[in-house]
């Protein structure tokens, strides 16, 4: 069976700050009011603290929400792991994602927020999927590509490296970053312990 080819899009740090500031632009413009941001962990936290500092907001808050197990695999639907510590009872609600993909996992956060009585719930993600269930209100760009994150490098690295169908070079390209940084990601995780190396 012929394996599907997944195309990859690397984002840098500065286009992570970029994507963000142009989301709250969007948000400043149409005058939204926040009073608290939650991140879903892992993928949003960092956007969240981004947004946070833009936008002036002083409260940040986290869920986490567990769905992907590997590079486009999933489990059925999303689970909650982390619950909400803070009150948000009677505040404007932003929560913040990476990515909206099936969009499953921000329905399950704004389902689930629902019941702590926020005043109201607004949703924003650095990227949009055109076949998501879940469109957020405020988002920087829509694509159909697997995105690498400056934050999930390792990750990536080892699920690629494991798979064996990328050299090393190969690799490097898909992350945006010369080979050294790729081979120093490999020698830290331990991955040459476990898979054969590749060139």
């Amino acid at each position: 069976m012929e394996e599907r080819k997944i195309e990859y899009k690397t984002v840098t740090w500065r286009m992570i700050e970029e994507y963000c500031l142009l989301i709250a632009e969007q948000i400043a413009r149409e005058r939204v009011e926040i009073d608290v941001i939650i991140g879903i962990m892992r993928g949003g936290w960092i956007p969240a603290k981004l947004l946070l500092d833009y936008l002036g907001v002083n409260d940040l808050a986290s869920i986490e929400i567990k769905f992907y197990r590997g590079i486009n695999v999933r489990e059925k639907e999303p689970i909650i792991v982390t619950p909400l510590f803070q009150d948000i009872y009677g505040k404007k609600v932003l929560v913040v994602d990476d990515v909206a993909d099936t969009g499953k996992t921000l329905a399950k956060a704004v389902e689930f927020l629902r019941y702590y009585g926020p005043h109201s719930i607004k949703t924003a993600t650095l990227f949009v999927k055109p076949w998501t269930i879940f469109w957020p209100d405020f988002y920087a760009e829509k694509t159909s590509a697997w995105i690498v994150f400056p934050w999930d490098k390792g990750e990536t690295l080892e699920e690629l490296y494991r798979s064996g169908t990328n050299t090393i070079k190969k690799l490097a390209e898909i992350i945006g970053d010369n080979i050294e940084f790729v081979e120093r990601i490999i020698r830290t995780r331990n991955i040459d312990a476990t898979y054969p190396k590749r060139r």
